[in-house]
């Protein structure tokens, strides 16, 4: 499934696509949600669980968070620090 986020940095409007797919890991199998810019990928949010969700941008865990929302909003966050 693939979705758009809106968000403004200095004053103009950056899209953030959103693509959810299935990844194996460890030989078990979860919901990856995939944040990108243009053809940039910023980060994932891996589901481990129901209220489980942890924020990744490249290799580095960024933290878990209680939500879907919460974790994607952690990674546009940090993206914004650091762009």
């Amino acid at each position: 499934m693939k979705n758009e986020v809106k968000i403004v940095k200095k004053n103009k409007d950056i899209e953030v696509r959103l693509e959810e797919t299935k990844r194996q890991i460890s030989g078990s199998t979860y919901e990856v949600t995939e944040l990108s810019i243009g053809k940039k990928k910023i980060g994932e949010v891996l589901a481990y669980g129901p209220k489980e969700f942890h924020s990744f941008m490249g290799s580095e865990e960024i933290g878990a968070s209680k939500t879907l929302d919460l974790a994607i909003e952690a990674i546009i966050r940090h993206w914004n620090l650091h762009e």
